[in-house]
């Protein structure tokens, strides 16, 4: 018998992550675009005006895996960050487990 180890497939052989608009409602989106007005204003960038979400697909059929909106493109960019490096280290079972994500998913049209 062959005692070798087999080699765990990770989670990025079958997923990858984006960053994408987010999909706020009209009222969050309002309220989203007056935060990044107010904070253009005092000098900030504005970029909280802008929702973005952090998305994982299966690359073979590009269904939609897991969705997290994030408050501003900096928190949505650390979060991809994050995911990606799960995405390297983990199991495809360990990362559905890790982040709540779900497997199966209709093919995105």
């Amino acid at each position: 018998m062959n005692s070798e180890e087999i080699p765990q497939q990770h989670a990025s052989e079958e997923y990858e992550v984006d960053l994408e608009k987010s999909n706020d409602g009209p009222m969050r989106a309002a309220t989203r675009w007056a935060a990044g007005l107010v904070d253009a204003f005092f000098g900030g960038d504005g970029s909280d005006a802008v929702g973005a979400a952090v998305v994982v697909h299966r690359i073979d059929n590009d269904a939609e895996v897991l969705r997290i909106n994030a408050g501003s493109i900096e928190e949505a960019e650390s979060l991809v960050a994050m995911v990606r490096s799960d995405l390297e280290d983990l199991g495809h079972d360990e990362f559905l487990d890790r982040w709540g994500g779900r497997d199966g998913a209709e093919p995105a049209l």
